[in-house]
């Protein structure tokens, strides 16, 4: 549909470490000069995307990286949810991420690309977050959870397939690093990871070049 997707999951040391170990980056730095140069980038090809959304997981619910996506992009960021976060409903109650995955009254419906999975859309307001968008997805096989923006007028099926696109890094990440053994890899300088990394991309294009060729043949 033309729209810039950006999945995010990455692992990154404390910024400021005890013992060997230079400060680095934080969390929030990081990721947003990451998004920063992309977009840039493609905007110096020529191309013209609609505002990004950012899929990431619970770990990256930082309200501040929220504000900064939409803020600075007019993006969306998209995460899980946590079962403590604390949200109040339109009409004043208040619920925590758990009473949102475990009420079974909801106003369920079911996806229209997706057989026996369903989602509640609702918008309530985050103390942390604001004025948010929540979606509760119930699929056959796995536990229940939910989703959350800043107030969005897109559609449910519509994040939930966004969100859906996150899970491609597990199927080539989760390869590359028992293959390149990821862990061993002690860099003590920015410039030694980041030659890593580079690494690993090349890796998993290769990847992703040879599944696209044999499963097409």
């Amino acid at each position: 549909d033309g729209q810039l997707v950006v999945p995010v999951d990455f692992a990154i040391r404390r910024p400021d470490p005890k013992g060997p170990g230079a400060p680095c980056h934080t969390k929030l730095d990081l990721v947003q000069g990451m998004l920063d140069a992309c977009l840039t980038t493609l905007h110096h090809r020529g191309l013209r995307l609609p505002p990004p959304v950012v899929v990431a997981d619970s770990w990256f619910s930082d309200s501040k990286w929220m504000q900064q996506v939409a803020t600075r992009h007019q993006g969306t960021l998209l995460v899980e949810g946590k079962s403590p976060y604390v949200f109040l409903l339109p009409e004043g109650r208040r619920v925590t991420g758990h009473d949102l995955v475990h009420r079974p009254d909801w106003p369920w419906r079911n996806s229209p690309w997706e057989p026996r999975v369903r989602y509640a859309r609702l918008t309530a307001t985050s103390p942390t977050y604001g004025v948010v968008t929540v979606v509760i997805v119930d699929e056959p096989g796995q536990d229940r959870y939910y989703l959350f923006c800043r107030a969005t007028s897109m559609s449910a099926p519509c994040l939930l397939r966004r969100w859906r696109r996150r899970t491609w890094i597990e199927f080539v990440f989760r390869t590359l690093k028992h293959l390149l053994a990821t862990e061993a890899c002690q860099a003590h300088s920015e410039d030694a990871y980041y030659g890593h990394f580079v690494l690993r991309l090349m890796a998993s294009f290769v990847l992703f070049y040879t599944s696209r060729v044999i499963y097409k043949g």
